[in-house]
């Protein structure tokens, strides 16, 4: 073994049948976890099996050793579980994502906060290393937030300035950073033996058979009853359960939830259908009036599903093709008062009025007759 690969620490453990790498120590070309030593384990397990588990107990470090490292686990086709013991932090938790599976020890945690940087040097010098933090941060950000699926809003809160964020497991699997939370199963001693002179053998052989008390199988159905109730507030669904509610009860609302939402989801697709029939009617009869070249046609229909009144309106103010036996003379003015033809009788109506009484004409001054238009207009809003 040469010299320099003495001082990168990997383990890897039962080559014939389930492989591991042990990643214990920070990350860092000189440091306890570097890619080249890793890429070495990695490689050696893979010509043997595309089943591995990565066990993961680091506190970060070099963001490009572990970019580097965590792309090799992502590009792979091997089928790779992480195990995270004790704290995957910093870039530690990046290369945990890395995994196929992400399980996480109950009482171990995941850090995360913005990558920093130390440098010195000329002005361009700090201008450049300013840059490749940013531009590290960004990548950081985008693993996140494609990997777990959290919002921009939550990785925005891990990466305040000066600010570490740690999270357990519990929390970690609510939020879909872990798959699972590995519980110790091993009873202490102490506790089974307690009052054992007063117990039955079988009393004291039930102790170690690994099965889970009555009274801690009650509180756990009830505190899954409660988080139930708690998601149907939030859900704005009425409902009466309580935790002392039978399991069938939960069952009727939890159903009458489902099929309410199913009733939602096809009213929203039937008003989708008839929103694009009535797009497709409007833009269909502009295309014949000719309101439009062809080229523009999807772009049109496209507006009109997003905003059919805004663009009815548009429609309706374009004069599309030319009436070939329309009178010449198309001046809607009259020549002797010098007032447009719409304003005949009208002229002591207000902007409301037109508004109330004829908003078509309304907008048909306000093309033309806009003089006409404006004074009404400054009336009512200046």
């Amino acid at each position: 073994m040469s010299e320099n690969s003495k001082k990168f620490h990997y383990e890897v453990s039962n080559q014939n049948s389930s492989p591991e790498i042990s990643i214990y120590g920070y990350i860092g070309q000189w440091e306890a976890v570097d890619y080249k030593g890793f890429q070495n384990a990695f490689r050696n397990i893979l010509a043997t099996s595309k089943e591995m588990t990565v066990r993961i107990h680091s506190g970060g470090g070099s963001v490009y050793e572990g970019l580097a490292i965590y792309d090799l686990m992502r590009s792979s086709d091997s089928n790779i579980t992480v195990i995270v013991e004790g704290m995957a932090a910093s870039m530690a938790s990046i290369i945990a994502l890395g995994g196929d599976v992400v399980k996480m020890t109950e009482n171990a945690f995941f850090m995360m906060h913005a990558p920093k940087i130390g440098c010195s040097g000329s002005k361009e010098e700090l201008d450049s290393a300013i840059k490749q933090l940013a531009a590290a941060e960004t990548r950081l950000r985008e693993i996140y937030k494609e990997r777990i699926g959290v919002a921009d809003s939550v990785v925005d809160e891990w990466f305040k300035p000066n600010q570490d964020t740690w999270l357990d497991s519990v929390t970690c699997k609510d939020l879909k950073i872990c798959d699972e939370v590995i519980t110790p199963t091993k009873k202490r001693l102490a506790n089974a033996l307690k009052n054992i002179a007063k117990k039955t053998p079988e009393q004291i052989f039930a102790a170690y058979d690994g099965d889970v008390p009555k009274e801690i199988k009650n509180q756990i159905h009830e505190k899954m009853k409660n988080r139930i109730i708690a998601m149907l507030a939030v859900a704005g669904i009425a409902h009466t359960l309580t935790a002392t509610s039978e399991d069938e009860d939960f069952e009727k609302v939890l159903k009458g939830a489902l099929d309410k939402s199913n009733r939602c989801d096809t009213a929203e697709a039937s008003l989708k259908n008839f929103q694009t029939t009535n797009a497709r009617i409007l833009i269909d009869k502009a295309a014949e009036e000719g309101k439009f070249p062809p080229t523009e046609k999807e772009q049109w229909l496209k507006d009109a599903m997003e905003n059919p009144e805004l663009t009815a309106r548009a429609l309706s103010r374009m004069t599309g093709k030319p009436d070939l036996n329309a009178s010449v003379n198309r001046d809607a003015h009259n020549i002797e008062t010098g007032k447009h033809d719409l304003l005949k009788g009208r002229g002591d109506w207000s902007f409301d009025k037109w508004q109330t009484e004829d908003p078509k004409g309304l907008s048909k001054m306000e093309e033309e007759a806009p003089e006409d238009f404006k004074k009404l207009f400054n009336a009512k809003f200046n």
